[in-house]
């Protein structure tokens, strides 16, 4: 994965600041791929029906 672990805490810490405590976040695209370059950081976000 091409985040630095402070990168990648700071995502989850954000995310958990932000959205509710049952949303579901996940990283996907170019990002996770070491082989690749460029890129921007694309996030799935799944919130709980209510």
């Amino acid at each position: 994965m091409r985040l630095t672990l402070l990168e990648q805490a700071d995502i989850a810490d954000i995310a958990k600041a932000v959205l509710p405590a049952d949303s579901r976040i996940s990283l996907f695209g170019s990002r996770l791929d070491d082989a690749r370059r460029g890129g921007d950081v694309d996030l799935w976000i799944e919130l709980a029906r209510a």
